[in-house]
């Protein structure tokens, strides 16, 4: 395992932006790329929040349906039953 490259507060290399992004637009997972770029994990974490990377909603099947659903004005109940959500899901998700 090597050794993180933001140990000691200091700044990441401008050159790892770019394969930190291209690989985790391949993968689709901070933390493999993370690892296999060597960055500290809290480092890509940041990174790809800060780029507007939803990476904590990849996991939850029907959340994007259900969210253009409330949009248009259909109640929680009807959403998350059409997308298949338990009912605390959909309120969370709301």
């Amino acid at each position: 395992m090597g050794v993180a490259r933001t140990v000691g507060g200091k700044r990441l290399d401008p050159e790892l932006k770019r394969p930190f992004f291209e690989r985790l637009d391949a993968v689709g997972s901070v933390s493999p790329v993370a690892r296999e770029l060597g960055l500290n994990l809290n480092t890509a974490f940041t990174l790809a929040r800060k780029a507007g990377v939803t990476y904590g909603h990849l996991g939850q099947p029907g959340r994007e349906e259900y969210l253009k659903l409330r949009a248009r004005g259909v109640s929680r109940r009807e959403a998350s039953e059409r997308v298949g959500a338990h009912p605390r899901t959909a309120q969370d998700w709301d």
